[in-house]
């Protein structure tokens, strides 16, 4: 009499899931915007239980935390790679390269900025790179008020004042108020050149 040998399926093995499920979840946010995330879905997509994903992800707002931390690093990258020689061509190229990121990934972008989505102090790593993003502004807007091209106003007021420009730019940008791409880049560089030469250091005129 022959023995029938039953054998058991070998353990599934994923790979790295929390990289393939943020890869996954910033593809969707990228086409479908940050409400076409569930993990439940995501999990299903990836071919594995909700569970080993909760495992990775608490919940879907720490995944689009994640997500926005990608997004704010992608952004510092870009920033950090502007020629800061010269204070006001840098202060312009950053203007520039906010606009230029939110037309790239306005789906992102809006994710980064959507405070009702990811408030603040409720993930660190996020608050985190956020304001390694900031800083990068801030330190040019420093450089500039050192050689003497910005008025000695407060950092902080002229930093959230040229923040709050390229970010109002930027929104408009991506929610078509502005006139068409191939006008923008002048538009944009336009607009901040007034609050520079507004905000420059008469003795450097």
């Amino acid at each position: 009499m022959s023995q029938t040998t039953t054998t058991r399926p070998a353990p599934y093995h994923h790979g790295d899931l929390r990289q393939e499920a943020h890869q996954q979840a910033l593809e969707i946010v990228r086409e479908h915007g940050d409400t076409a995330i569930s993990l439940r879905a995501l999990a299903k997509q990836l071919g594995v239980s909700a569970p080993a994903l909760y495992r990775h992800f608490i919940d879907r707002e720490s995944l689009l935390a994640e997500l926005a931390v990608t997004g704010f690093e992608a952004l510092r990258e870009r920033l950090l790679a502007i020629d800061s020689s010269n204070p006001r061509q840098a202060l312009i190229d950053i203007g520039l390269v906010y606009v230029s990121f939110a037309q790239d990934e306005p789906n992102l972008y809006r994710l980064m900025f959507g405070g009702r989505v990811l408030p603040r102090g409720i993930h660190p790593r996020l608050d985190a790179a956020g304001k390694g993003a900031f800083q990068v502004l801030e330190d040019t807007i420093a450089r500039a008020q050192h050689v003497g091209y910005l008025k000695p106003m407060p950092l902080t007021l002229m930093t959230a004042a040229a923040w709050s420009l390229v970010h109002g730019l930027s929104q408009l940008t991506i929610d078509g108020h502005l006139p068409v791409a191939e006008a923008e880049p002048q538009l944009a560089e336009g607009v901040l050149t007034l609050l520079l030469d507004g905000s420059r250091n008469s003795a450097q005129q």
